[in-house]
């Protein structure tokens, strides 16, 4: 079992170099001060950018939240086709649980920058995260539940006092889990059921035959959120 988690995990992150060119050529990283120094943000622009307001998806990478993994975490889903259908998307680098202790501040700081630098649009910003990007998915919006319309999970869980997930009623919220994830399966049917008891109506779905970092469809991704934000 483990060699295939393994070869499965390294033909996830296996990267061509026309790949390599297109991050290359898509991802600008820029420097954000906020109240406890700084902090790098990839920027993804949409193909055509022009001066009408876009809407964001707002990433946060899994692991560590090295420079390195949001890279992978954005070339992986949303280096491509956001940008085709006039996303911008926003990857700061950041480890998901530190949120915990900085979203109040941090968040903040990287929209006031989205404010002086992009033309976006304020009502159709959707935040997504993977492993510890959805633990600190959760985190940033329990604390700053204004900033955003749309949640994906791909895998995320909350740990909370469940009382808190009040905050996000009415907002679109999906969580993906593989299969053979038994953890996070367990923790994300878990926060399942914290956000029903909140009365946030969310979904929780599990995808057939795979381990903890998902192959996703890009295109199916894009289509969720879409519909999220613009029901």
């Amino acid at each position: 079992m483990a060699r295939m988690t393994l070869l499965c995990i390294l033909s996830v992150f296996t990267v061509t170099p026309s790949l390599e060119a297109q991050r290359a050529e898509r991802m600008e990283w820029h420097e954000v001060e906020w109240s406890a120094g700084r902090v790098n943000v990839a920027l993804v622009r949409p193909a055509e950018e022009g001066s009408m307001e876009h809407p964001v998806i707002f990433a946060l990478p899994w692991g560590s939240g090295s420079s390195q993994l949001v890279e992978t975490f954005v070339s992986s889903y949303w280096l491509t086709e956001p940008s085709r259908r006039g996303y911008y998307v926003v990857a700061p680098e950041i480890r998901g649980p530190t949120l915990a202790n900085t979203a109040d501040w941090i968040i903040p700081a990287i929209f006031e920058w989205m404010d002086s630098e992009l033309s976006y649009d304020a009502s159709r910003v959707a935040l997504v995260g993977a492993s510890n990007g959805g633990r600190g998915l959760f985190l940033a919006a329990v604390a700053q539940p204004e900033r955003f319309q749309a949640l994906l999970a791909l895998p995320g869980q909350f740990s909370g006092d469940a009382s808190e997930l009040a905050v996000l009623r009415g907002k679109p919220i999906r969580l993906l889990v593989g299969q053979f994830d038994e953890g996070w399966v367990e923790s994300g049917q878990e926060t399942l059921e914290a956000l029903r008891s909140q009365g946030v109506d969310a979904e929780f779905l599990i995808a057939r035959g795979q381990g903890h970092v998902l192959r996703l469809n890009p295109r199916e991704l894009a289509d969720w959120i879409d519909g999220a934000l613009d029901p």
